[in-house]
């Protein structure tokens, strides 16, 4: 009988875990999508997206010409240190990747072509466990956390109720 309640509980553990890895299936996004982005840095940039992604800033930049700009990190700083910088041509729709050191969990970028520096502000994560988790992880723990606190408590009570052990067990 015992492998039985077993047996129940593997099932019923793999078909939880199961339908909650169907859930992290990424939703398709179409704002980088359109033809014209909505915010200008300069007269001829334009700025599609913003984000920071695990130590790197990724901004995604429109222009209707060649142009060079430099882009630099831009923290509050709290003590003096080195700050990165770096040049990109953009041309079209460009893609920059840029290393950026968070500073009291916020981090941001300026853009510059010569005439005009423009800062982004990037909004960082801060969590007790780095790693990029999901609603679906977190549902997965307490779902593996209930398991485990129900079939602890099974396991007693079930060697009580079928005669396995003569001693009464506290279960609450």
């Amino acid at each position: 009988m015992v492998s039985r309640i077993c047996l129940i509980a593997v099932v019923l553990v793999a078909s939880l875990t199961g339908a909650v890895a169907a859930q992290d299936a990424p939703n398709a996004t179409a704002d980088n999508t359109t033809d014209t982005c909505g915010e200008y840095v300069t007269e001829y940039i334009s700025l599609c997206s913003a984000d920071y992604d695990g130590g790197s800033a990724v901004n995604v930049l429109d222009a209707d010409r060649r142009e060079r700009v430099t882009v630099t990190e831009a923290v509050a700083l709290t003590e003096p240190r080195e700050l990165n910088r770096r040049s990109f041509v953009v041309d079209g729709r460009t893609t920059i990747r840029f290393a950026v050191e968070p500073s009291n969990g916020a981090a941001g970028v300026t853009t510059d072509d010569g005439t005009t520096l423009y800062g982004v502000p990037l909004e960082t994560t801060s969590s007790i466990v780095a790693g990029p988790f999901t609603a679906s992880d977190a549902q997965a723990a307490g779902v593996g956390g209930a398991l485990g606190v129900a079939l602890t408590t099974l396991y007693p009570v079930a060697r009580r109720v079928y005669g396995k052990s003569e001693e009464s067990e506290r279960v609450a």
